[in-house]
């Protein structure tokens, strides 16, 4: 019994300098140690603006949001594809328009205008197989006005494209501009929001039951 108390007794005092030694050395090396603060670097949404209009795309890299890059540039090359096919498009229309309306000119002379017939016939690319020598004025006023629908048309959608690419890249800005300003939200961890019933009372109306929010920072 004496050999059990003695041994308790050991491991106790054990403990307690266990105990007290860390507390020493930890008083030792507070003592020994100076503290430096530590500067935390904060995002910067004024670079990321900036990379943003400089390069597309290099604002988000700089935000480490890599998975929009390849959304962003896949909304550029579509838009890119656009222009020029709408570009191709209207000048190809307004050529066809353009020579429609010489050989027109042309064809619709008086007696002794001495008009030559125009060796551009472009229009020929938009329509196959039509013999203009041989078609009625309505027939003409009809491919005449087809030409130049079209190249309205596309002039209409080669500017919207051009619009929608600035737009892409406005977009891009804003973007990462907000990422990075999200960056640098901090929440509180002790942030709560409490929601519980509420009685309210009113000499018009009487009792009402009503929910009483109430949030904790």
């Amino acid at each position: 019994m004496n050999y059990f108390k003695t041994l308790l007794l050991f491991v106790v005092v054990c403990f307690v300098v266990l105990i007290f030694g860390q507390n020493v050395k930890a008083q030792k090396i507070q003592s020994d140690t100076v503290i430096l603060p530590i500067k935390i670097k904060e995002h910067s949404p004024h670079k990321a603006t900036v990379y943003s209009a400089l390069l597309p795309g290099l604002g988000q890299i700089y935000n480490r949001k890599y998975w929009k890059v390849p959304i962003l540039y896949a909304g550029i090359g579509v838009t890119v594809y656009a222009i020029g096919w709408n570009t191709g498009q209207y000048n190809d229309y307004k050529d066809g328009y353009i020579d429609f309306s010489k050989y027109l000119e042309y064809k619709n002379q008086a007696e002794g205008d001495g008009i030559i017939e125009p060796t551009l016939k472009r229009y020929e690319k938009l329509v196959r197989d039509v013999d203009f020598e041989n078609t009625s004025a309505a027939d003409d006023n009809w491919y005449k006005t087809r030409f130049k629908n079209g190249k309205d048309k596309y002039k209409r959608d080669r500017d919207f494209s051009y619009i929608i690419l600035f737009g892409v890249y406005v977009l891009n800005i804003i973007d990462a501009t907000v990422d990075a300003h999200l960056t640098n939200f901090n929440i509180n961890d002790e942030l709560s929001m409490t929601v519980q019933p509420k009685m309210n009372y009113s000499p018009v109306s009487g009792s009402t039951l009503g929910l009483s929010c109430r949030i904790n920072f």
